[in-house]
């Protein structure tokens, strides 16, 4: 089993392009592990992130949304600890070609940072199952 992990961080607002197609149609990433957690210091250490397949994807979460494939959260009543973190994955995605990340602190609207950590897991596709991902990867009010 190969596994890749993303960490970093993003500023709340911003979209963040974590995986770059890199033209081999015929092998994925299945994201399997995703966690957020706002910055110490910043304006609030409430934080939401969505993971899309799509640059244009909207940062509120939208679960109809075939562009969306993660989304996770963390409320933290202070310094002192917090709720724990939610998250949820797609089980039927596949990134074959970009994946990118966005989200906000607190009600939104400022500069704060995110940090994320994602794992992704290596899977081989035949052409089938390649075009299929390739498909789901469209919004499907996007197909006009």
């Amino acid at each position: 089993m190969n596994r890749r992990t993303l960490r970093g961080q993003f500023v709340e607002g911003a979209v963040k392009r974590l995986v770059v197609d890199d033209g081999r149609l015929n092998y994925g990433y299945k994201v399997v592990n995703f966690v957020i957690s706002a910055g110490v210091g910043g304006s609030s250490l409430d934080s939401q992130a969505v993971l899309s397949l799509d640059y244009d994807s909207p940062a509120s979460w939208n679960w109809g949304d075939n562009r969306q494939i993660g989304w996770a959260s963390q409320r933290v009543a202070d310094v002192s600890g917090g709720q724990p973190i939610f998250a949820v994955l797609d089980p039927d995605h596949v990134v074959i070609m970009d994946l990118y990340i966005q989200g906000i602190v607190g009600g939104g609207g400022g500069s704060d940072v995110i940090n994320y950590l994602i794992e992704l897991e290596q899977v081989e596709l035949s052409t089938d199952q390649a075009i299929l991902a390739l498909i789901k990867e469209r919004s499907q009010d996007d197909l006009r």
